[in-house]
């Protein structure tokens, strides 16, 4: 069974070449987070979810409703931390994880550099509250890069413009003001991290913190320009997927 997490901005369907890939060999589990456009946004509380703990035990619930066991995980940006926390509150669900453009800390710190000062987040939370239309334009070229195509830019803008924007700003609060490198060095299940290159959110130095960190930890390099490379690059992601299902299976038997 693969299980595949979104990341920010996007739902279940940014994986439409991943299921298009693998439904023909693996059972597929796919979910919305919630707040999520798509999503019923009466479930969304501010308390409830003010930390990707709350988004881990919403993953273990679905999991628990489809019966879910030797699962493979490909998590995408946050998913990445929400994968983490699952697997360490019920590892035996898991025989191996993947996470795409993951970081466990996106501010910067006297002993951690990654990738944003302060001042530049208090920035970015303010555009969001007061532009919010513009900041969704800049940020998803930002964000799907400079190889990304017109309507994949076009793509994620208009997925991002779905989403209210109380929502995301509160998300985005969750995201860069969270801290879950302890928790990275507690996870025993395989684990894969898909580092993009020249990605924005996450840079690379991140990415080979994450990997060093996990106690089973492995690094693979997609030579795309942008965050979301399972948009834009699909054919060298699902091939790092494919090989990580291999190595993940040959470990099980």
């Amino acid at each position: 069974m693969i299980v595949f997490a979104h990341g920010f901005g996007t739902n279940q369907s940014a994986w439409h070449h991943q299921v298009r890939a693998f439904e023909d060999t693996h059972r597929i589990v796919l979910f919305d987070h919630v707040g999520t456009h798509g999503t019923d946004l009466e479930d969304y509380s501010p308390h409830r979810y003010a930390a990707l703990e709350s988004y881990s035990l919403d993953l273990l619930e679905v999991l628990e409703s489809v019966k879910a066991r030797n699962v493979f995980y490909v998590g995408h940006s946050m998913s990445g931390m929400i994968g983490v926390l699952a697997g360490l509150v019920r590892p035996e669900f898991f025989r191996g994880m993947l996470f795409i453009g993951a970081s466990p800390r996106y501010l910067n710190s006297p002993d951690f550099k990654g990738g944003f000062d302060r001042q530049a987040v208090d920035e970015l939370y303010k555009t969001i509250e007061q532009h919010f239309e513009a900041w969704a334009s800049g940020f998803a070229q930002a964000a799907m890069g400079p190889a990304a195509t017109p309507e994949m830019v076009k793509g994620f803008a208009d997925s991002l413009l779905a989403l209210r924007p109380d929502i995301a700003v509160g998300v985005i609060r969750i995201i860069f003001e969270s801290d879950y490198r302890e928790q990275v060095t507690r996870l025993k299940v395989p684990t894969w991290v898909v580092q993009p290159l020249n990605d924005f959110a996450v840079p690379t130095a991140v990415g080979e913190y994450l990997a060093r960190r996990l106690p089973s930890g492995n690094i693979r390099y997609v030579p795309n320009q942008g965050h979301l490379p399972h948009l834009s690059a699909p054919n060298e992601v699902n091939t790092l997927i494919s090989d990580a299902l291999a190595a993940s299976a040959l470990a099980a038997a």
